[in-house]
């Protein structure tokens, strides 16, 4: 079962905010999350949208527009989600929601994801997701680095899949 980018975002800032979680840090850690449990699960951890290649690495425009108005400093709140119920008639119900991951399955892997990077910052983490033959690497070289190019879920797959296979060789 797949999830929102921000339902992920928002399990590592409710568990992890006092450590200070910039938006770029917030980034890289939810699209590591989804590559590593696409590659171990065969499953993408991410459904409602790609990732997409913007100049600076590996982006989720969700969170992006979520999270702008931070810039360079930690992240305070967590990620809503509007929920609009009967639209165009009298009894429209607007709700603004946090989204979250009820499964203990996947909260222990994003655990996991945390204890490998977490103590990385923001920065380091967009070194590791730009190395030569990363998704977002062929990505932006396929179509240029201002276009915002979704990256092929099917590249992530495979780059962090190739990762598991090298580590057991």
């Amino acid at each position: 079962m797949g999830y929102s980018a921000k339902a992920v975002a928002n399990y590592f800032l409710t568990k992890y905010r006092k450590h200070g979680i910039t938006p770029l840090k917030i980034q890289k850690l939810v699209y590591l999350a989804h590559g590593w449990n696409f590659a171990y699960n065969d499953d993408p951890l991410i459904e409602d949208e790609y990732a997409e290649a913007w100049q600076y690495g590996p982006v989720f425009p969700s969170l992006y527009h979520e999270f702008k108005h931070r810039g360079r400093l930690p992240i305070i709140e967590p990620a809503t989600e509007i929920n609009v119920e009967n639209l165009f008639s009298e009894d429209t119900n607007i709700k603004f929601e946090i989204p979250e991951i009820p499964d203990t399955k996947t909260q222990k892997f994003l655990d996991k994801i945390w204890e490998v990077y977490g103590n990385w910052s923001g920065s380091q983490l967009s070194e590791l997701t730009h190395r030569d033959g990363t998704p977002w690497k062929e990505t932006i070289q396929e179509h240029g680095a201002k276009t915002n190019a979704n990256i092929d879920d099917k590249k992530i797959y495979k780059f962090y899949r190739n990762r598991i296979t090298q580590k057991k060789d």
